[in-house]
């Protein structure tokens, strides 16, 4: 522990006093957690930042799509909007947040909707789509006011679970202990050299009686953010990289791996850009003519392509998806089961 965390330490004491008290409130049953009758999966984390949650929302969202109608609810963080509000293909960032924007761009045909209580925010859907066969709550591992019936704990490989702290020290939104409300743990991010030897060992850190599964991040291409040419990688040499996410280095990496050079303009997670922020990234790439696109992610491009002064621009964003190492046909299983037996 380094030496400032010491000063922090008596808060993380007091924050781990009051989440535990809260979670015990709730498994006496003093606090009460509302049941609905419909399957309803959630997807979150212990660690604050960035573990995957919209990516494999995403990739739940898509199994389930095949055979179900399917509504996704998310928070919005980051919207200036409040209360319950419906996801629309021409919805602005900032009404309803970037990464539910960035779902119903990918499921148009499915229900998206933003509300900070999700209690309400199901009953709402459930009012106006009666049809609805399944609920995907993204980011909603501490929301315990609604009865969730498939509990999904994402850890991620380069920071889990059990080398964390409590906040402010650490990265961790409660005691570790609560990966027993999971029915099932995704460790994301891995290495695709990962050994089942080390995966075994993980498994034995993180202590959980339940089914563990591995799951890696693939960099499908890069899509132009406006009416651009489609690009492969194989031809970038120098780019200006924009991100505005909690973990960038994944990224970071691929990139340096295709020995693409960039250029790394970091904003911090969920940034909200402004005018000034465009014009920065506009005279970056422009400094530099060997510069051949502007690169951001698929979660910032919801906000930038709100920017006329980028329409003639090449601005991409990097597509990525969710594959597993191993046993992914026993997770689509597992999850298919679970709504069948819940309909």
């Amino acid at each position: 522990m380094k030496w400032f965390n010491w000063i922090l330490l008596p808060f993380s004491l007091v924050f781990l006093l009051i989440t535990t008290l809260r979670n015990l409130l709730y498994d006496l049953g003093l606090l009460k957690e509302r049941k609905v009758n419909a399957p309803i999966i959630g997807i979150g984390n212990i660690t604050v930042g960035g573990t995957g949650k919209t990516p494999h929302s995403q990739f739940i969202a898509k199994i389930l799509t095949k055979t179900n109608k399917v509504a996704i609810l998310s928070k919005g963080y980051g919207r200036i909007s409040k209360g319950f509000k419906y996801v629309n293909i021409d919805s602005k960032s900032e009404e309803v947040g970037d990464e539910p924007l960035q779902m119903k761009q990918n499921f148009p045909k499915e229900i998206v909707a933003v509300d900070d209580k999700r209690v309400n925010g199901i009953l709402r859907i459930q009012k106006d789509y009666p049809k609805i066969d399944a609920f995907v709550l993204d980011d909603a591992y501490q929301h315990r006011s609604i009865k969730i019936g498939f509990n999904i704990l994402l850890c991620d490989y380069n920071n889990p679970i059990y080398r964390d702290w409590i906040l402010p020290v650490g990265l961790l939104r409660e005691s570790r202990k609560g990966i027993k409300r999971a029915d099932c743990i995704i460790v994301t991010k891995c290495p695709n050299d990962l050994t089942k030897e080390k995966a075994e060992e993980i498994k034995k850190y993180l202590n959980f009686k339940g089914q563990v599964f591995f799951s890696k991040m693939s960099y499908d291409g890069v899509i132009p953010l406006n009416k651009m040419e489609k690009l492969d990688k194989s031809v970038l040499k120098n780019i200006i990289l924009v991100t505005g996410i909690a973990n960038s280095k994944p990224i970071v990496n691929y990139l340096n791996d295709l020995k693409i050079k960039n250029t790394h303009l970091k904003f911090k997670d969920h940034y909200k850009y402004k005018k000034n922020d465009v014009n920065k990234i506009l005279k970056t790439f422009e400094k530099d003519s060997r510069n051949q696109i502007i690169l951001t992610t698929e979660k910032d491009a919801q906000k930038l392509k709100e920017f006329k002064e980028l329409l003639n621009i090449p601005v991409y964003y990097l597509k990525v998806s969710v594959d597993f190492l191993w046993n992914k046909d026993k997770f689509e299983e597992k999850i298919m089961n679970y709504v069948k037996s819940h309909s």
